[in-house]
C-alpha cells in the first residue's frame, strides 16, 4: 500500500485529491495538511507527498530543500498544480522533486505519478521528458566547456612523459605497472602521477582518466 500525504492550502483541492487517491486499491491517504510545518510533522507517515506549488513562502521549494538533506529520511515529493511553464517545472525538478503534475494533466496522470514516485522513479508525463533531456544535455555541455576552459591552461604544462603516463592511467595501470611498462623506478612513476594530478587540478586518478578519455588533455 502506498501512503500518500496531501499538502495544499486549498481545501477543495485536497478533498478532490483524496477522492481520486481513495478510488485506487493500492493508495491510502494518510492525511491532508495545508502548510510546510504540518507536512514536516507528518513526513514519517507517508511514502509520497503531493505538494501544491502554491504553498505560501515558497513552501514547496523549502520542503524539497529539507528532503535533500542526507541525514533526514524523507518521502518522495511530487509537485502538483503547476502551470505548463518549462522553467518553473525544471526549477522544481532540479531542486529535487521526484515528479511534477501540471494543471492540464489528468487524474490518471496523477495516479501514475504517485506510483512512479513511490518506486523512486521519475514521475513525469511523456511530453515532459524531452524538456528534461534537453536541460540535462545543456548542463552537460556547460560542464564540459568549464572543464575545457580550466584544463586548457593546465595541460600545456604536461611533459611528453607525463602525457604518456596519463594515457596509461586512463587504461587502468597502477603505479607499479606504469613503472614496469616504461622501465622506470617505482618512485619516479609515483612522482609523475602526483605531478599530473597537481597540474590538472584533480584529486584522483579516476578524474585524470576521465579528462583523458574525453580528450580534454
Amino acid at each position: 500500500m502506498i501512503r500518500v500525504l496531501i499538502v495544499t492550502p486549498v481545501r477543495l483541492i485536497g478533498d478532490l485529491l483524496q477522492v481520486v487517491c481513495s478510488s485506487q486499491a493500492d493508495l491510502s491517504v494518510v492525511g491532508c495538511v495545508s502548510d510546510k510545518a504540518q507536512a514536516l510533522a507528518n513526513k514519517a507517515r507517508c511514502d509520497v507527498m503531493l505538494v501544491s506549488h502554491s504553498l505560501e513562502n515558497n513552501g514547496a521549494l523549502s520542503l524539497l530543500q529539507a528532503a535533500g538533506r542526507p541525514t533526514t529520511p524523507f518521502p518522495a515529493i511530487v509537485i502538483i498544480g503547476l502551470p505548463n511553464v518549462e522553467p518553473l517545472i525544471l526549477r522544481y525538478l532540479e531542486a529535487g522533486a521526484t515528479g511534477c503534475v501540471r494543471e492540464q494533466d489528468s487524474s490518471d496522470d496523477l495516479v501514475r505519478a504517485i506510483r512512479l514516485a513511490a518506486a523512486r522513479h521519475v514521475a513525469l508525463t511523456a511530453d515532459l521528458f524531452p524538456v528534461v533531456l534537453k536541460r540535462v544535455s545543456s548542463l552537460a555541455m556547460q560542464q564540459r566547456e568549464a572543464a575545457l576552459d580550466g584544463l586548457h591552461l593546465n595541460d600545456k604544462n604536461l611533459t611528453t612523459r607525463e602525457r604518456e603516463i596519463l594515457q596509461l592511467i586512463a587504461r587502468g595501470y597502477g603505479n607499479r605497472e606504469i613503472a614496469q611498462q616504461l622501465t622506470i623506478a617505482l618512485g619516479t612513476a609515483k612522482n609523475h602521477v602526483h605531478n599530473i594530478l597537481d597540474k590538472l587540478s584533480v584529486k584522483t586518478r579516476r578524474d585524470a582518466a576521465i579528462y583523458y578519455t574525453l580528450s580534454l588533455v
